[in-house]
């Protein structure tokens, strides 16, 4: 793979349009990247019924069957970013993960899609660390909070079209199955996936239009940064790591747990079947994720250009503080309609948070570290809040209350302790982060 050499800091920026066309082409692979990953939460009813499992055994599937292959290799995938052609990478992870979600539609037992799930996580663990160092190297410092918000915006959207492409495609297809050419005739479920993989090779070929930026915040002399020294580093500024790193974590372990068995509460509880709920909550999720994301963007940098102390981690405190008492009570509103209502106030809430973090990152680190700071960061928000979000909750309503109609109790239950936690450490850590982010901007 080609090793890009060292390039100064004075060349110029590209241009806002061609910027916001890179920009545009990273939003939609990862907003592709998201069909496949909230889909299975509207296919719980069909699945548990084809391959005869619990309520835990699937959210295996939808949790840590991806996010321990997402994280793990996202390591040495995010040393690569820092140092190979970054497009590169993304395409041919985009290329695996669409063969992985086809696979997971022709799967005939449950091992079979557990193995297809794990190499969706392989292919996508590649893409948000890349994707965030090429547009830190596309656009300036003071409009950064911005493109990586909107960028950020990706993940609700497609969040969101999962939902309302599952949804539809639930409610469209007979109970009977579907005839495909050459394929013969398939279930719903079976379809959902193929759709899901259906575009990747147009977003192959658009992602060649996509130039390789100059690495920038780096002096000439700035070589590669060895696993050492990133851990010395991460070891020097410990009280503003250990905030940065965990709080998106427990956060994903809310939002994951919310949305992976929301489908299914609205089924059980409300008697909503998914093909409708998917719909709603795919406008909810898309809606309230997208004005979060840009709310927290704007903030991000209006705040930092009024020299707000900490201003970027400031952010993620109101985010964090509007979605706790939410995503607590969702679950246990008495009607679908406040249920929604409650829900897509923790989604923004959630969102401001969340798409905080990466800026947060950008912003107190190295060029030459950014690729494994965000890897680390996937690491723990993989391992914590994808993988152990959905089974957390699963495990509660299996094991201590044996009743899959108490989902909702389940569900809030693992909430309020989460968000509690979130909370404190977004609060306790302002001033160590604006400590950090003044040593390290002295440093360059």
């Amino acid at each position: 793979m080609e090793i890009l050499p060292r390039q100064r800091l004075a060349a110029p920026y590209p241009s806002l349009g061609y910027a916001a066309w890179v920009i545009g082409v990273l939003f939609l692979v990862t907003l592709f990247s998201q069909l496949d990953r909230q889909l299975p939460a509207l296919l719980v009813r069909p699945i548990r019924a084809h391959f005869q499992i619990s309520d835990t055994s699937f959210s295996l599937l939808q949790g840590y069957a991806f996010s321990i292959c997402y994280t793990l290799m996202g390591l040495p995938l995010g040393r690569l970013v820092d140092r190979a052609v970054r497009r590169n990478l993304i395409f041919w992870g985009l290329l695996f993960w669409t063969v992985m979600t086809a696979l997971s539609g022709f799967a005939n037992s449950y091992t079979v899609l557990f193995l297809a799930r794990m190499g969706v996580g392989v292919g996508e663990a590649v893409l948000a660390p890349a994707a965030y160092s090429i547009i830190a190297d596309y656009v300036a410092p003071e409009r950064r909070g911005r493109a990586l918000a909107f960028y950020y915006t990706s993940l609700a959207v497609g969040s969101g079209a999962s939902m309302l492409l599952g949804g539809w495609l639930l409610g469209a297809i007979p109970k009977e199955g579907m005839a495909l050419p050459l394929l013969g005739v398939l279930p719903a479920w079976r379809i959902c996936f193929l759709a899901a993989a259906a575009p990747g090779i147009v977003l192959g070929a658009l992602l060649f239009s996509v130039r390789e930026p100059v690495r920038r915040e780096q002096s000439a002399e700035a070589k590669h940064c060895t696993v050492r020294e990133f851990l010395a580093f991460l070891g020097q500024h410990r009280p503003t790591f250990a905030r940065l790193l965990t709080y998106p974590a427990l956060l994903a372990m809310i939002g994951y747990g919310m949305l992976s068995w929301a489908p299914a509460l609205f089924d059980r509880r409300f008697h909503m079947p998914s093909s409708r709920a998917g719909i709603v909550l795919g406008a909810i999720i898309a809606a309230a994720g997208l004005g979060g994301t840009l709310l927290s963007g704007y903030l991000s940098d209006r705040w930092l250009r009024k020299g707000v102390h900490a201003a970027r981690f400031r952010v993620s405190l109101v985010g964090t503080l509007i979605c706790a008492p939410m995503a607590a009570l969702w679950p246990l509103a008495p009607d679908a309609t406040t249920a929604f209502v409650l829900l897509g106030c923790a989604v923004l809430g959630l969102s401001i948070s969340q798409s905080a973090a990466p800026a947060c990152i950008q912003e107190i680190c190295p060029n030459n570290m950014r690729g494994q700071a965000i890897s680390v960061y996937l690491l723990i928000a993989g391992l914590l809040g994808i993988g152990l979000g959905p089974t957390l909750v699963a495990l509660v309503s299996d094991l201590i209350f044996h009743d899959d109609t108490k989902l909702h109790w389940a569900l809030s239950t693992t909430v309020l302790p989460t968000a509690l936690v979130a909370i404190w450490l977004c609060w306790s850590g302002l001033n160590a982060f604006e400590s950090t982010r003044t040593a390290v901007q002295e440093h360059k």
